[in-house]
């Protein structure tokens, strides 16, 4: 077996699923905004500054701990004095812009006596060498809108929650053009802000998934159709992805005590060698040992995999888990996965993987 697919094996194997952070919880310090995005800068321009303004909308005084940032290239000043209930202020961060042209986004964790979940902020942008052309910074154009990509990413969100994410765009024609949406996935809310763009404005393309929508898991491609002075360019789609997994994070210590455990006995499984259009089939046994049941919210093969999962396993039952392989369209070395997603919060994904060759 090369060493391109022992790694990919390694990597399915060992593959421990992250939670990280959504929209921040409810909270008496709200912030104005939790990204700001310098956009395209200069190396030349030296140090960028920014503001982030809070409010305490609660009824008692509250007091920012500590901001702590993860890069010497960012530095960050604010009021330790309590801040009272209706008053504002706000943290001071400036980038060091010194380490090169490159993409950057760095990210800043605040504490407060407001709740016990930290609040994220981030800051980001692009740092050019020199200076280069609209067409250049933003090569996808819909006529006169255009971006830097038709194609975001949301990473993991939580189910019962929702995330929001921005990019920077432009009207790169000689009129001003008002920005709308059209077929846009159910789930997914976009906008342009400013509405209408000016010849050479900058904006903001916004968009939020939210999963109390409707309930879907694993990898979900939502997308909206641009509209620009309400017509569409073409069949143009911008796309927004996200991966949904379960929510985990207000289970108690005694459900999580009483929380489903998934087993398998093997996770990957191979074969010798087979025939080009021949069918391959195995079976995988997933146990649970848990004291709920387990449930598999839904089962993702990929091309020219089908898989048949149970919908729940007992606890302390066992279920089989059959892989079918279709090789009309493989050739050579294989690694066949098909993803479940459970409701285990020590495992809530797990890959189960068939290796082998298939010859002519």
């Amino acid at each position: 077996m090369n060493r391109k697919i022992s790694h990919i094996l390694l990597v399915l194997c060992l593959f421990i699923p992250k939670l990280w952070a959504q929209n921040p919880p409810e909270s008496d310090l709200v912030f104005n905004k939790l990204i700001h995005d310098f956009g395209d800068i200069l190396l030349s321009d030296g140090k960028k500054s920014c503001s982030f303004s809070y409010t305490n909308k609660g009824s008692k005084p509250i007091v920012i701990q500590q901001v702590i940032t993860f890069c010497g290239c960012t530095d960050s000043k604010w009021d330790k004095t309590p801040i009272m209930p209706g008053k504002s202020g706000q943290i001071s961060v400036t980038f060091s812009n010194d380490q090169g042209p490159y993409p950057f986004e760095k990210v800043l964790t605040v504490y407060s006596t407001a709740s016990d979940t930290p609040v994220i902020l981030r800051i980001r942008g692009i740092v050019h060498e020199k200076k280069k052309s609209l067409s250049e910074l933003f090569p996808v154009a819909y006529g006169p809108f255009c971006l830097r990509t038709p194609q975001y990413h949301l990473g993991q969100i939580a189910q019962g929650e929702r995330k929001t994410d921005s990019a920077q765009v432009v009207n790169n024609g000689k009129s001003t053009i008002e920005v709308g949406f059209a077929k846009v996935s159910r789930g997914l809310t976009v906008s342009v802000s400013p509405k209408k763009l000016k010849p050479g404005e900058f904006g903001y393309i916004s968009y939020t998934v939210d999963t109390r929508a409707y309930t879907d898991w694993g990898t979900v491609t939502y997308s909206a159709q641009p509209l620009i002075n309400g017509k569409p360019e073409g069949s143009a789609l911008i796309e927004v992805t996200a991966d949904i997994r379960d929510n985990f994070k207000n289970l108690s210590k005694e459900e999580l005590a009483n929380a489903p455990i998934l087993l398998a006995e093997q996770t990957l499984l191979s074969f010798d060698q087979a025939k080009k259009g021949s069918k391959i089939e195995k079976s995988f046994t997933i146990s649970n040992k848990g004291r709920s049941p387990l449930v598999i919210h839904k089962t993702v093969p990929q091309a020219g995999v089908t898989a048949k999962a149970p919908a729940s396993i007992a606890p302390g039952k066992s279920e089989n888990i059959l892989m079918s392989i279709d090789t009309s369209n493989m050739m050579g070395e294989i690694v066949a996965v098909v993803t479940l997603i459970t409701n285990v919060p020590s495992r809530p994904i797990i890959n189960l993987s068939i290796t082998g060759t298939v010859t002519p």
